[in-house]
């Protein structure tokens, strides 16, 4: 019988070592990884979401009407109205005269003559009624022959004292005035010292003064500034002409002036013509947005 070689089962035990390695090593990946489980693609970090896909852009839309913001209430509307303050110069003579302008309504303003029959009795009178009254001061004009300012005028030929005294009287005539403006005074309103005379009057009295503006060349309203003492200047002359007509567009020219500037004055006289045109026109005045106010509203405060 053949005798084996030396090392042939050695081989085999070798050989079947491997193989019961192989297997177990198998066996193990097989459990650890499980049973049929497909190989997972690798998980991204929580981190790195995975953004949405973007949706399809939407027509543009039209911008919904912005709503228009209400006006406020006209009692609470912050814009002043237009203010006309319109003076009836040459009052005092004839109470009836005040009757008549009473049927205007809105709020005139009456400039009683001192030392008249019925300076007191107007004066009064339209203080009762709500008015503004002011005292008219009689001035010198240029031409004093032909054309005379009335008893206790002021003159430049007079003192000092002669024209604090005689301004201080013609006050106690018009006992409810709130001020003054002057009858005529073409010469006496240029003439710096005897206006600062009668202002100084006009101050220590706590009154108001208008410049009627008889004369350009009037320094009346510079020294009432110059004095603290509250002032203004007449704008409009409503009757140099008699004329319903005329008196009626001087008045929208007033009131035109009163809307550019914020206020005016006018000057106007208790003639029947200025009467009438004050009725069919003050009320058209309100409609059109200006209010006839007293002067004392559209004086300038004094500083």
């Amino acid at each position: 019988m053949a005798r084996k070689k030396k090392g042939s089962g050695y081989s085999w035990l070798l050989l079947l070592l491997g193989f019961v390695a192989g297997a177990g090593a198998a066996l193990l990946l097989f459990r650890y990884m499980g049973p049929g489980e497909p190989s997972r693609p690798p998980v991204k970090p929580p981190s790195e979401s995975i953004p949405a896909p973007e949706a399809p852009p939407l027509p543009p839309a039209e911008a919904p009407p912005v709503p228009e913001t209400p006006a406020p209430p006209e009692a609470v509307r912050p814009l002043v109205r237009p203010r006309l303050a319109i003076i009836i110069d040459d009052m005092g003579p004839d109470i009836k005269k005040l009757r008549e302008l009473l049927e205007v309504g809105g709020q005139l303003t009456v400039a009683v003559m001192p030392n008249m029959r019925d300076s007191g009795r107007i004066s009064n009178l339209a203080t009762a009624r709500g008015l503004d009254v002011i005292m008219h001061m009689p001035m010198e004009p240029r031409e004093l022959l032909e054309h005379n300012p009335g008893g206790g005028a002021l003159l430049v030929a007079m003192s000092p004292e002669e024209i604090r005294a005689k301004v201080e009287e013609g006050m106690k005539t018009v006992p409810d005035a709130i001020g003054i403006n002057n009858h005529m005074g073409s010469r006496f309103t240029e003439d710096e010292q005897r206006m600062r005379e009668v202002l100084k009057v006009v101050k220590k009295k706590n009154m108001l003064f208008v410049d009627s503006r008889t004369t350009a060349s009037s320094v009346a309203g510079r020294v009432a500034r110059e004095l603290g003492v509250r002032s203004a200047d007449r704008n409009v002359f409503l009757d140099n002409t008699r004329d319903v007509e005329y008196i009626k567009n001087q008045l929208r020219e007033a009131a035109r002036l009163a809307k550019r500037s914020g206020s005016a004055i006018a000057i106007g006289h208790p003639y029947p013509e200025t009467i009438r045109a004050l009725k069919e026109a003050v009320p058209a005045l309100a409609a059109d947005g200006v209010d006839v106010v007293g002067i004392s509203e559209v004086v300038t405060p004094a500083r």
